[in-house]
């Protein structure tokens, strides 16, 4: 029984982690567009 909740949490952590990263990558290689007010600077 204890062993089978441990399994249980460690996969929920490895979703977990795997979303996390998931989102993380997307985030980084999003790249808004820069304003030309600041392109002039």
């Amino acid at each position: 029984m204890k062993k089978q909740m441990v399994v249980g949490v460690a996969k929920l952590l490895g979703v977990v982690a795997v979303v996390f990263v998931s989102t993380a990558c997307f985030w980084i290689l999003h790249r808004p567009e820069i304003p030309a007010e600041l392109k002039r600077a």
